[in-house]
């Protein structure tokens, strides 16, 4: 990749290689671990660790009820 920069009369160009696939996609995955964690701390600062549990169960027990409906249909 050529990256070209113009100021004026003068000119700045750069050769770059890009990055490879799999290293980006590790990078991005770092990225939202990163970001899903300072939220979960956030929420856990907020509403307090118990709160967050229950959410989690009821989530989980609201899944597994519709899951259970949807299979005797």
């Amino acid at each position: 990749m050529k990256i070209t920069w113009k100021h004026g009369d003068r000119s700045i160009e750069f050769e770059h290689t890009p990055m490879p696939p799999e290293r980006f996609a590790a990078l991005c995955k770092l990225a939202g671990a990163v970001i899903g964690g300072v939220v979960l701390l956030g929420a856990v600062r907020m509403v307090g660790l118990a709160a967050i549990v229950a959410a989690v169960v009821c989530l989980i027990l609201v899944g597994l009820g519709k899951a259970g409906k949807w299979m005797a249909e």
